[in-house]
């Protein structure tokens, strides 16, 4: 049998907090301890507080709930206040029209337990090895769920609405986990009694979620590759000049300012200076060689990286001071590049590679 080749460096192992992909549980999970810790309030009834529980309704459950107008609990008692959802339908996102197989989202990982920040690293100006995971474009979807809220008095209901009403429009999440736009129309309310003297205040109302699916593993590949960036990358040349062929006979001295422009590689944190500019500090830009002029693609030049989302030249120009040092990146249209049109924050993490170097 014919042993199949390998390429080694193409197996590494990763971590299984970056191998987890995206499914319902996932996005039902996080929807609902965002209302349960963030969004329900606490009520005060006779004085004392009273914490409103949340379940999933189950067929079951739903069904009941729609027969009766209410729900009761394992020893016949009508459940009050009460907060009740479940999911409804999953359609496909067209605002997303991306080619899976062809695009990737690249996402750095800069300093790990193999890869320690030290002064010995700043002070001589190393390049550090960062961990670069390739992951596949997900599915993007529009959850829509169902919510019953029960309570008994009219002010324990408009509080709740009142929450709900506000958290319309915002990510809806846990802080380190995941986190999904989420907005809410209208609320449909309703006054029933059950059976006996018992009053029971009913609000229904539906929300679109916007959020997206990735399987761990498709057609027995996975979805995230991780890749290590080079530390060093050294250009050579091998050539024969026996024949002459060059008349100092020197390669590199015919054609140094071509390779020497090929090797500059620069990647470099920029600093936010406002929501629409950034810029890079202590460094300088090369000069395109005139060999190279017509050939070169210039539009690359550099690219820029939001939070990991590559940003398109096409939505910023940029100025290079050689007396400061500095190259400012100006951007327009902050709608195309961030998900609420506020542009860049002071804590976002921008990241630049191209043809440019420190000084």
């Amino acid at each position: 049998m014919e042993r199949k080749d390998t390429n080694r460096a193409n197996q590494l192992s990763i971590d299984k907090q970056f191998q987890k992909g995206v499914s319902l549980i996932d996005v039902d999970g996080a929807i609902a301890e965002y209302m349960v810790n963030h969004i329900i309030p606490d009520l005060t009834e006779n004085g004392n507080t009273v914490k409103v529980p949340m379940i999933y309704g189950n067929a079951e459950r739903w069904e009941g709930a729609r027969k009766n107008g209410y729900l009761r609990d394992q020893r016949g008692r009508i459940q009050i206040p009460l907060v009740m959802f479940k999911r409804n339908s999953i359609q496909r996102d067209d605002s997303h029209p991306i080619l899976k197989d062809v695009y990737k989202m690249p996402a750095y990982k800069k300093y790990s337990t193999t890869n320690r920040y030290d002064r010995f690293t700043t002070i001589n100006g190393a390049t550090p090895t960062y961990e670069t995971y390739e992951v596949s474009v997900p599915s993007y979807v529009t959850v829509t769920y169902e919510v019953m809220i029960w309570t008994s008095f009219t002010e324990h209901m408009n509080k709740i609405v009142e929450a709900f009403q506000y958290a319309t429009d915002r990510y809806w999440g846990n802080e380190d986990g995941y986190k999904f736009r989420t907005k809410i129309d209208s609320f449909e309310n309703q006054q029933e009694v059950g059976e006996g003297t018992e009053r029971v205040i009913r609000t229904t109302f539906t929300m679109a979620v916007n959020a997206y699916l990735l399987p761990e593993v498709f057609d027995k590949k996975p979805v995230v590759k991780k890749r290590f960036t080079p530390k060093r990358v050294i250009f050579g040349i091998e050539t024969d000049l026996t024949g002459n062929s060059f008349s100092n006979g020197s390669v590199y001295n015919e054609y140094s300012n071509v390779i020497n422009f090929i090797a500059v590689r620069g990647s470099q944190l920029a600093e936010f200076v406002n929501s629409t500019t950034i810029k890079l500090t202590n460094v300088s830009i090369p000069i395109l060689p005139k060999e190279l002029i017509g050939s070169f693609d210039t539009t690359n030049w550099f690219r820029v990286y939001l939070n990991g989302k590559f940003i398109s030249p096409s939505l910023y120009t940029y100025n290079y001071n050689s007396f400061t040092n500095e190259i400012v990146f100006s951007f327009v249209e902050p709608c195309e590049w961030t998900n609420d049109c506020s542009g860049f924050e002071d804590i976002d993490e921008i990241a630049i590679t191209g043809k440019f170097e420190q000084i």
